[in-house]
């Protein structure tokens, strides 16, 4: 959520759009949020059209394509007008050829706790520490340009003074009910803290989520190593900050523009 955050942030710091609402970061962030309820998923949220043309009263959904536009380049490695369909484990996307050299040590790792994993699923899995690392990688950015507080200002700020607008524009969009966005944005207001945001930002923090997200809590001490050394690795592949600068421009070249 911090990267696509201070992605948006820059995006935004470069545009002639002064001012805007905070609300912006919370569509920005909405295919991830909206996955906090149980019966919504990530496929559901990521898997819809690009450049729909929204009408005036849902233009803020420009916020939650931006999302979407960075997710394809981080995946896929190109942006499309359609969702691309189906599971690549070679896919060209960025977290992908950056995790590929962690697929082998995924695989090992769960065999210290005697549990399989495909190689699909671990390729899959791989990205998504490429993912959770990420926001490590640009630490010092986050924190300077304050995007842990932004966020959580803009959650008390789209609770409080734009649930209605929001609601509306997200059940549009994707068709959900009204009232379970509604529970979505009761629950990321205590989810979405300044606290929680900077308890996780740290090694530990990322391995704890990655732990607790597929039930691999454990007291195996070899195990602690393995996964330790784990995210270091994946941590040392991304030597620098590319991706953004990267993404902001073939973001800008397809012509996504922010709205106001």
């Amino acid at each position: 959520m911090l990267t696509h955050t201070y992605l948006l942030q820059q995006i935004m710091s470069a545009s002639d759009i002064k001012n805007s609402d905070p609300d912006i970061y919370i569509y920005n962030i909405a295919p991830d949020l909206l996955t906090i309820h149980p019966d919504i998923n990530a496929n559901q949220t990521h898997s819809i059209k690009r450049f729909i043309e929204a009408p005036s009263d849902h233009k803020r959904t420009a916020y939650i394509m931006f999302h979407l536009l960075v997710d394809d380049l981080a995946h896929y490695g190109n942006i499309s007008m359609q969702c691309q369909e189906g599971f690549d484990p070679h896919s060209s996307g960025y977290t992908y050829l950056k995790g590929s050299h962690l697929i082998d040590s995924i695989i090992d790792l769960y065999k210290i706790i005697d549990k399989d994993i495909s190689y699909n699923e671990a390729a899959y899995r791989s990205h998504l520490i490429i993912e959770m690392i990420y926001d490590l990688v640009i630490l010092s950015h986050i924190h300077k340009d304050g995007s842990i507080d932004l966020l959580e200002d803009a959650i008390h700020f789209t609770f409080d003074r734009r649930e209605k607008e929001f609601c509306s524009d997200i059940s549009w969009l994707y068709g959900i009910e009204k009232s379970d966005v509604q529970l979505v944005l009761k629950n990321a207001v205590s989810y979405i803290t300044k606290e929680r945001l900077e308890r996780i930002m740290n090694m530990e923090g990322r391995i704890r989520l990655f732990t607790d997200k597929f039930g691999l809590r454990n007291s195996n001490s070899m195990f602690a190593e393995a996964i330790q050394a784990l995210f270091q690795d994946a941590l040392s592949s991304i030597e620098n900050e590319d991706f953004l600068q990267q993404t902001a421009v073939a973001i800008r070249n397809c012509g996504w523009l922010p709205t106001d």
